[in-house]
């Protein structure tokens, strides 16, 4: 069996930045065992199986430990795939995920993807990340279900500068921290920091956008935002905000082709 595959750089201007992900058009589904040794085998933040035709695609997505049932990242990749290789006469398409149906949609340089949000929750009770964080404070602290912690921090230096104690991590009842901050030439930023890089963390991480979009669409009164994603790979994206669902804009690079024998 032979499976074509296509490396591609999100939220990037030009390739080695962004979020890697690993897409794989099949014609129909393979058993999940083999999804899983695939998306491992690439050892990449998401790899993207679709199936489908005629402008409908069955989506599903992996990271390197498990299925991941909501991925930004991954949305926009698998609309790139099919904007760009399986369907270019198109200029929308309908993604049918774990969390639903997603709407993919062309643009002069981008794509943009409807994708559902994932508000937080501020907590009850105070929870003292600072050691956690490496001696960082955060301003606000909220939580997103049992998965992870919101932390917002004073700026984008902030968030930057954080460099985990994983010993304090540990002690977490929610090992990840999803960190978010005003930003210098963005509205807002973005990180993910998880004492490891479980399926729970990688989960966290594919999703974060739409965890944070409904607090900054709050807080700055505004439905129109831009983010940068903060990390070694950078990256950025447009988004316009509603109540339940976000339309995220970004540029996607083509890096690499090829062919899966299997």
């Amino acid at each position: 069996m032979q499976i074509p595959i296509c490396h591609l750089d999100v939220f990037a201007d030009r390739v080695f930045r962004g979020v890697p992900a690993v897409v794989c058009p099949l014609d129909g589904w393979l058993p999940d065992d083999i999804l899983a040794d695939i998306a491992g085998e690439h050892a990449k933040a998401e790899t993207v199986f679709l199936v489908g035709s005629a402008g409908v695609y069955e989506v599903r997505w992996f990271s390197r430990a498990a299925e991941v049932p909501l991925s930004a990242p991954g949305a926009l990749a698998a609309a790139h795939t099919v904007f760009h290789y399986l369907e270019p006469q198109l200029r929308r398409v309908q993604l049918l995920t774990p969390s639903g149906m997603i709407m993919g949609q062309r643009d002069t340089s981008s794509v943009l993807v409807d994708l559902p949000l994932r508000p937080p929750v501020k907590m009850l009770g105070r929870v003292d990340l600072t050691a956690a964080l490496g001696g960082i404070t955060p301003e606000t602290v909220m939580m997103l279900d049992s998965s992870c912690y919101v932390a917002v921090l004073a700026d984008e230096a902030a968030v930057e500068a954080v460099r985990i104690d994983r010993a304090a991590m540990d002690t977490l009842g929610r090992p990840v921290v999803v960190l978010t901050s005003p930003g210098d030439q963005s509205d807002f930023t973005a990180r993910v920091v998880a004492a490891k890089w479980g399926p729970e963390a990688l989960a966290v991480r594919s999703s974060a956008l739409c965890t944070l979009l409904p607090y900054w669409r709050q807080r700055l009164d505004r439905d129109d935002l831009t983010v940068r994603v903060v990390g070694q790979r950078g990256g950025s994206a447009w988004c316009s905000s509603g109540r339940d669902r976000a339309v995220v804009a970004a540029l996607v690079q083509r890096y690499m082709e090829g062919i899966i024998y299997l």
